[in-house]
């Protein structure tokens, strides 16, 4: 059941005209004589058009941080930017399992000991968020960006901080099954987890990383069953490979050795078009290459490998 932040009808009657001058002010040079009472949760609770982002807070567990004395530059995605991720993966991030995932793409929207307005950022500028990874900054007449996602609304001050509103989702280098649930690989990220192979899929393999020939939805939904017990295990190994192999390694008739060590498959390559031939003897194509992630790469698969 979703929870939300308390909004009271005396909260939003105040908030929602200080919000409409301040916004309306960003374009101008005169600054916008305001008290301010209201700290960043305040100011999403009373915008209406960052209400996912409310929803997003409340199950990342976030608003104790957000309500923190700062102080904090926020830069908060509007609905539309969240309805541009798809409906399935908005619900997928705000599934308890996916908590992790949520918290770290909404704290790589938070800059921690800054108010940083607007006329201070400059271009090319990089800015180091509260999830640890960078933004860059894009500075141009009359427009400022985020990793390329435009502020659409500048400088709304709140007692702890300042919020500018963006027109996407910004969204972080993440490791293997967080890059499966951002590609909307739900079943294989699923079947890793009842497998128990999640943790592994999350560490770095001592350093060699990881290769994730990685089936879709459709691949999955294609087996006349789904594998259980060990002999999910033995299928899922047999798509990664303990090391980080990019496409351009990839030759014809290579044969790879997955992760187990004692098994393999083989690599076609006819111009553009790859694909791998199983130990069942059946093939599959690769549809997406090179899907990087913390911990390695992803390769994207139309069909699921079988071990002889």
């Amino acid at each position: 059941m979703k929870r939300f932040l308390t909004r009271t009808p005396s909260l939003r009657a105040v908030l929602i005209p200080v919000l409409a001058v301040a916004f309306s002010a960003c374009g101008d040079d005169d600054p916008v004589t305001q008290a301010i009472v209201d700290d960043i949760v305040d100011i999403v609770v009373a915008t209406a058009d960052v209400s996912t982002l409310e929803v997003a807070v409340v199950e990342a567990g976030l608003v104790s941080a957000l309500q923190a004395p700062g102080p904090l530059t926020v830069f908060a995605p509007v609905n539309s930017a969240f309805d541009a991720l798809g409906t399935d993966l908005v619900t997928a991030l705000l599934d308890p399992d996916n908590a992790e995932l949520l918290t770290q793409i909404l704290t790589y929207h938070v800059v921690s000991g800054v108010a940083a307005r607007s006329s201070g950022l400059t271009d090319g500028q990089m800015v180091t968020t509260l999830q640890g990874q960078d933004v860059e900054v894009g500075v141009s007449p009359g427009t400022v960006t985020v990793n390329g996602a435009t502020v659409t609304a500048a400088d709304v001050e709140a007692t702890n901080g300042i919020i500018h509103l963006i027109d996407a989702v910004l969204v972080p280098e993440v490791d293997i099954v967080d890059v499966g649930v951002l590609n909307e690989f739900y079943t294989l990220v699923d079947l890793v987890r009842t497998a128990g192979l999640e943790t592994a899929l999350r560490g770095d393999n001592g350093g060699a990383g990881f290769t994730v020939f990685a089936p879709t939805d459709a691949a999955f939904a294609a087996l006349p069953s789904v594998p259980t017990g060990q002999d999910l295990v033995d299928v899922l190994t047999y798509h990664v490979v303990g090391a980080t192999v990019g496409s351009g390694s990839l030759s014809d008739g290579q044969v790879v050795t997955t992760l187990d060590g004692s098994r393999t498959f083989t690599v076609n390559i006819n111009g553009a078009a790859v694909s791998l031939t199983d130990g069942s003897g059946a093939t599959v194509n690769v549809v997406a290459t090179d899907v990087s992630a913390t911990n390695g790469l992803v390769h994207v698969i139309d069909g699921v490998l079988l071990p002889n």
